[in-house]
This record gives structure tokens, C-alpha cells and sequence, in this order.
């Protein structure tokens, strides 16, 4: 009978355990059913726990349904089954953090006052100026004090001049914002759960490592990570494309009728300002890759990157190039690789793979065959080491078409120090702005500039 409460208690605690684990994954982002989590139990109740590889194996057979999805899980065990000392210590870290981070927007509630009232600003805007350093801090200080002591006139400023200052706040946080961090949104440091907070910490800090590998070391395991990754960026930066061509809109000249009508209730004080909005195209995207066997894993990852932006520009044409030009545009298909798409286009095109490079052909046949492809919304994205035949006349085409287009962006996947090597690149680059791109962090820095 001893026997029997025993074993009902270690059953009932592994059932904890379990439950906890599974809501861990689902907190990181992994989908488990509660079918799943019966057929774990089940899988664990045969093997044991005596042998943590045969248990951590059954749990991964289980809860894991997508292959992408087995860094994340790996992470999530290591931390939750971590000996307790190691869990206490990471739990105190947390608590730190998060008391540290939570003083730090409690202080903004004190220090961005206008006249002593409380500003109108976002939560997210707070943990910008939380995250400056000091003397920026000061200086947003030193501009409310100064509104707050400010005359106009002679006469000294009152409340209702508080929606001008907060305005004024609103765009250096935002432009701040941007400083700071391009990619990410400025968040507090991790979660208040020890456990928890160090699996974020530790999937960050695969991110950044893959941020910074060269795209050609990456292996094919790590492929279904890394495109979800890249998708993640360029959803991110779609995004931050959006916001800017609202605010590109504002920068046409002052419509002072409007702005007359609009500040009425104030007295005629110009504090909201009405423009005209700027006629300019959307932007389009005209993106030449390189499939060369040197470059064609670079130019997989940076067209799956660029195809991430088809929300916010009129339309990404893609084409590839080796000894000759091969459209791809409208050739993928949901689940299609590049190379998968690469190798039906050549099927139809009658083309073969390999052979050299010949960027000249390339321009030339863009030129002839697509001539509605340039106009003066046109990004021309070159993806390319430069390693090609007919340099000269590649660089005498490619200056033709520089000024048909807004702009001609290059993408080397060399580093930059090694560009004298490529006997060609020196008469490319009065006609492009050129970049070393040879990383997601190149890649996603590059576009954030460009777009």
C-alpha cells in the first residue's frame, strides 16, 4: 500500500513537472495539444527517467512537431531542467532586472514633467528615455524646463502650450528610438521568471550569433531557423517602411489655409501645422542575383528577405543571371525553395546550370526584353562578388541605367578588403553605392538605410 501512495505521488509530481515544461514551450511560442501532451506522458512512462538523453529524446518526439522549432525546445529543457541551485540564482537575476527596469519607468513619471503636470507619452516611448544615457536624459530635461519657464511675447507660457512640448518629446523619443536600436522595439530586460527569462536570453543570443555568420557557413540544418528568422526581420522592417512613407507624406509644403482653419480654438497660435502631401511613387524593387556556385546561397537568403518586402512596394521583380539572364518573377510557389524555383525556370528556359558569369549579358537583356522594368521608383538591387565576365562593358551598361533609376544598391558578398581582388569593381562603383553583405546583419543594416 506504501508502495502504491508513493508511485501516485512521484506520477502526480512528473505530471507538474510536465504541465509546467509544456507551458514554458507554448509561453516561447511552440503549439502543443493536450493529445500531445498525453502521448509525452505516455512516452515517458516507457523509457524512464533514469537517462536524461532518452528522456529529453521523448519529450522532443512528442511536443515537437516542426523542425525549426528544436533549437527553441532545447533551450526551453536545459533551463527547466537545470539543477535548482542554477534556477534559484537565475530567478534573482531576474527579480534585479526587472526592479532595476521597473525603477527606471517609474522615474520617468517624475523627471518628464511639463510645469509639474504629467506628459502624454507611451509606455513605449518612457522605456526609450529610460534607455538613454544621461546627458541625452538631461537634455530632454533641460528642454521641458526651459518650455516650462518659457515666454512668448512677454507673457509667460501656460498649460495649454503642454500638446506643442509633448510633440516636440514625441519626435526626439521616436528619432531616439531608432538610434538605438534598429531592429528590435526597446522592451524591459526579459521576464520576471528566472527560468523563463534565460531561455529569452539564450535564443537572443542565437539570433545575434546567426546575425553575424557569413550566410555561406550556415548549414542545411539550420536552414528552416534561419529563414524564419529572416522572414522575421523582414516583416519587422516592412513595417518600419510603412510608418516612414506616412511620415513622408507630412513633408510637402505648409498648407496654410488648413493650418489656419485647424488652430482656431487656439488663438491663432500655430501649434498644429497642416501640409500638403508630396507626390512620389511607391517604391519598386528590381532584385539581380548572382547564381553563380559561389554565390548561390547568398542570393537564396537575400531574396527571401527582399520577397518579405512585397507588402510595401508596388512589386519585386527578381530575376538571376549567370552566362545569361532567367526571369523568375511570379515563378514561386508557397513552399518553394529559390533553388527549387531556380531549376524549373532553367527547365522551361532551356538553360543550363553553371558555366560563367556575365553580368554585361544580363543588363543588356534587361534592357531589350524588360524595358518597362527602370523608371524613377526603381531600387535596382545587384547581388553579386562582382567576379564576371565583359567588366567593362557590365559598368558601361550599368551607368546607362543609373540614371533611369532612383538608385543602383550592390550587394557584394566580399568583405570590403578584398574588393582590389575583383578587377572589376573599382569601374562599378561610380554607378552604384556598393556594400559588403555577406550576413543578416549586413543585410537587414543595408535595407533599413536604403528603403
Amino acid at each position: 500500500m506504501c508502495m502504491n501512495i508513493n508511485t501516485d505521488k512521484k506520477v502526480s509530481e512528473l505530471d507538474r513537472h510536465l504541465v509546467e515544461f509544456v507551458q514554458l514551450l507554448r509561453t516561447v511560442g511552440l503549439k502543443i495539444s493536450p493529445s500531445e501532451i498525453s502521448d509525452a506522458m505516455a512516452g515517458i512512462s516507457l523509457i524512464g527517467l533514469a537517462d536524461r538523453d532518452k528522456f529529453e529524446a521523448a519529450l522532443q518526439g512528442t511536443l515537437v512537431k516542426n523542425i525549426q522549432n528544436i533549437p527553441v525546445f532545447k533551450e526551453a529543457f536545459r533551463a527547466y531542467f537545470a539543477p535548482l541551485e542554477q534556477k534559484e540564482a537565475w530567478q534573482e537575476e531576474a527579480a534585479v532586472k526587472t526592479s532595476q527596469w521597473n525603477q527606471k519607468i517609474e522615474d520617468t513619471y517624475q523627471e518628464l514633467l511639463f510645469q509639474d503636470q504629467e506628459l502624454d507619452i507611451s509606455e513605449e516611448q518612457r522605456a526609450v528615455y529610460a534607455s538613454l544615457p544621461e546627458k541625452d536624459k538631461q537634455r530632454l530635461r533641460d528642454f521641458l524646463e526651459k518650455s516650462s519657464n518659457g515666454t512668448r511675447s512677454g507673457v509667460p507660457v501656460d498649460h495649454t502650450y503642454q500638446p506643442m512640448v509633448e510633440r516636440v518629446l514625441r519626435g526626439s523619443l521616436e528619432y531616439w528610438r531608432k538610434k538605438l536600436n534598429e531592429e528590435d522595439p526597446i522592451l524591459p530586460p526579459g521576464s520576471s521568471d528566472g527560468v523563463l527569462s534565460e531561455v529569452e536570453r539564450a535564443l537572443q543570443q542565437q539570433n545575434t550569433e546567426v546575425l553575424s555568420r557569413d550566410l555561406k557557413k550556415i548549414s542545411p540544418e539550420e536552414w528552416p531557423e534561419v529563414i524564419r528568422l529572416i522572414r522575421r526581420l523582414s516583416q519587422r522592417l516592412a513595417s518600419q517602411v510603412t510608418r516612414r512613407y506616412r511620415a513622408d507624406r507630412r513633408r510637402g509644403g505648409l498648407d496654410m489655409r488648413s493650418t489656419l482653419r485647424n488652430n482656431l480654438r487656439y488663438g491663432g497660435v500655430l501649434i498644429h501645422r497642416s501640409y500638403r502631401s508630396r507626390r512620389r511613387g511607391r517604391l519598386r524593387i528590381v532584385l539581380l542575383c548572382d547564381i553563380s556556385g559561389s554565390m548561390l546561397k547568398y542570393s537564396e537568403f537575400i531574396w527571401q528577405f527582399v520577397y518579405g518586402l512585397s507588402t510595401v512596394v508596388s512589386g519585386i521583380k527578381t530575376f538571376a543571371f549567370g552566362e545569361a539572364l532567367i526571369p523568375l518573377t511570379g515563378k514561386f510557389r508557397k513552399g518553394q525553395t529559390f533553388e527549387a524555383m531556380l531549376r524549373e525556370a532553367l527547365s522551361v528556359s532551356g538553360k543550363e546550370w553553371g558555366g560563367g558569369t556575365n553580368l554585361a549579358k544580363a543588363l543588356e537583356t534587361l534592357q531589350k526584353n524588360h524595358p518597362d522594368t527602370f523608371n524613377k521608383q526603381t531600387l535596382l538591387i545587384i547581388v553579386s562578388d562582382g567576379q564576371t565576365l565583359e567588366g567593362d562593358k557590365a559598368a558601361a551598361l550599368l551607368g546607362e541605367i543609373n540614371k533611369h533609376v532612383r538608385h543602383v544598391l550592390w550587394l557584394n558578398t566580399l568583405p570590403k578588403s578584398r574588393w582590389s581582388e575583383t578587377p572589376y569593381v573599382k569601374g562599378f562603383l561610380p554607378f552604384c553605392q556598393m556594400y559588403e553583405c555577406y550576413t543578416l546583419s549586413h543585410l537587414t543594416q543595408i535595407l533599413n538605410k536604403q528603403l
